[in-house]
């Protein structure tokens, strides 16, 4: 069975440490896997070499789906079939694993066409858009990460070609922390009596960090120098520059630091009291269970798949989304009371190690590929 991980390369986000997690334990127990690059020079490109993963650099002017026009969408199809057909049979291809929207809409045509199987694996909530009702011709395979993503399929979908699956973590990982502050302390620069909260992950609208940064200025009104956040990513390049903006605006240049790119944020992860996932329309919300994994207190908004993560009171704290003083309440509760971030962090460590372990990930999308070949 040979396996095709199409990439588009522009950005990195929680799909593709998923990605890379599956790719390994495939090589490990002994699957053909090959990945491609849209962009060979981008942030993925990078991190790929970091993991001494090999790749295909496929050249495209432009992928269906990086514009929202319909017309444009479809020109991005067709033309791409014949090169893209060309590739798959060319390494002999039986799946083409798509994680990225435009991969997907891309490569489902092309691996038809070519006889392959194609697996949409969906790790955000689909719209209520009629246009979704296709995808069930599109792939032979459906996988959504959480249940809220579940959720959202076409009724029009055959349930005996959809799987939830959850995403696969490194539960074995784990940090010292007091060594993980050092380097937070040396790094960027913070006092070492901070209380240090953190958000990793794309900077983009939708994940709400300018809420996140306006309720940070009542936070450190109150507890002045006390507190320190870190926005660790990268993302939309005018929301990245609003924020900057933002935090420049309120003085608050001595509290919050961005962190741009880090390829591997669990270090850093790990030497934080807090991290925060703000968002009101994520999936799942990969960077909690990873914070969980290293012992780290999380709080998230009561929204989407934080409800399937974080047992608020239990194994994190979820506020009110888009409530300021919701969020500024449970955050001081954090601060304030370092016996509840223990035993927060304590019962997240215990209850994730087992939910969200590697092998039981492969062996969940190992059944899908067993049954689309066998079929």
């Amino acid at each position: 069975m040979k396996i095709l991980f199409p990439f588009v390369g522009d950005s990195v986000g929680g799909s593709h440490l998923s990605s890379i997690e599956l790719y390994k334990i495939l090589i490990e127990k002994g699957y053909d896997v090959i990945v491609t690059l849209h962009n060979g020079k981008g942030p993925l490109s990078k991190l790929l070499k970091e993991y001494g993963i090999d790749y295909y650099e496929i050249d495209t002017s432009f992928l269906a789906g990086d514009s929202p026009n319909k017309v444009l969408i479809i020109l991005g199809v067709l033309k791409n079939i014949l090169p893209l057909v060309r590739f798959i049979k060319k390494h002999k291809i039986d799946i083409v694993h798509g994680n990225d929207l435009r991969i997907k809409l891309t490569w489902s045509i092309p691996a038809k066409l070519s006889g392959a199987q194609l697996v949409w694996h969906q790790r955000t909530i689909l719209s209520r858009s009629s246009v979704w009702k296709i995808i069930p011709f599109l792939c032979n395979h459906f996988i959504a990460t959480s249940e809220s993503v579940l959720k959202s399929t076409p009724k029009t979908f055959d349930k005996r070609k959809i799987s939830l699956i959850y995403n696969p973590f490194e539960t074995d990982k784990n940090y010292d922390f007091q060594e993980s502050r050092r380097e937070i302390i040396d790094r960027f620069n913070i006092r070492s009596d901070a209380i240090v909260f953190g958000y990793v992950g794309r900077l983009v609208g939708y994940k709400n960090i300018d809420f996140l940064i306006r309720c940070f200025e009542e936070l450190v009104f109150i507890h002045k120098k006390r507190v320190h956040l870190l926005v660790i990513g990268t993302g939309d390049r005018d929301y990245s520059e609003a924020l900057v903006n933002m935090v420049d605006s309120a003085g608050l240049d001595e509290s919050i630091t961005f962190c741009g790119f880090i390829s591997r944020p669990l270090k850093l992860i790990c030497g934080m009291d807090v991290v925060v996932a703000s968002s009101t329309i994520d999936a799942f919300g990969r960077t909690l269970v990873e914070a969980m994994l290293q012992s780290t207190t999380v709080i998230a908004s009561d929204k989407g798949g934080h409800l399937e993560i974080v047992e608020d009171g239990s194994t994190g704290l979820l506020y009110k989304a888009n409530d300021k003083e919701s969020f500024v309440q449970n955050a001081l509760m954090l601060i304030e009371e370092e016996s509840l971030r223990e035993r927060l962090s304590e019962e997240g460590l215990k209850r994730n190690i087992e939910r969200f372990s590697k092998e039981k990930h492969y062996l969940a999308v190992e059944k899908v590929y067993k049954t689309l070949t066998e079929s």
